[in-house]
């Protein structure tokens, strides 16, 4: 009976070493911002093909030494916002940009996620998709990262001295990333 016992015992911990020696990293990115850099209120003049507003460039410190030992196996980002449209009309596109600390602006970067919207007057836009990124997953595994958020307007149809106007707020950037144990 003891012996039944003792391997009982030891059976989950044997078990342990059989994984496939994956460190998952959850970082949820949202954390790192402000509350003014997560919800920001905009105003965009009407009739204009492209207007840029930048809502947040942040400097994010991460897990030091784990690109050292380790190779990226996957890396996802959940992403989820919402556009309080107050008056005005336009069709827009919130981009999420992360790279490597050593990007001084990541806003030269290409950006890992591209959101369409469509706003219209009085209305609530709930946008959110899941993207896989190796530029997510690079830069993820430096010691730190610098994160953009940058949301572009096409306000053409509010006609002229009329504004878009609401507010956006950022919900949800959850990155995952999926490393294996170098050898």
């Amino acid at each position: 009976m003891r012996r039944a016992a003792a391997w009982l015992l030891l059976f989950p911990l044997m078990l342990g070493g059989c994984g496939d020696r994956s460190l998952i990293l959850n970082v949820d990115v949202l954390s790192f911002l402000g509350p003014s850099e997560s919800s920001q209120t905009y105003s965009v003049p009407g009739g204009m093909p492209s207007t840029t507003m930048d809502v947040a460039s942040q400097s994010v410190n991460l897990l030091p030494g784990v690109e050292s030992v380790t190779e990226v196996a996957s890396a996802t980002l959940k992403i989820a916002a919402s556009f309080d449209n107050q008056t005005g009309a336009a069709s827009g596109t919130l981009l999420i940009y992360i790279a490597s600390a050593d990007s001084t602006d990541p806003f030269t970067t290409t950006p890992i996620a591209s959101v369409p919207v469509t706003l219209t007057a009085g209305n609530v836009t709930n946008v959110s998709t899941e993207i896989s990124s190796t530029q997510l997953a690079e830069a993820l595994v430096q010691e730190s990262a610098r994160v953009g958020i940058r949301i572009d307007f096409d306000s053409t149809p509010t006609p002229p001295l009329q504004f878009v106007s609401g507010t956006e707020t950022i919900t949800q950037l959850l990155a995952t990333v999926v490393t294996k144990k170098s050898l």
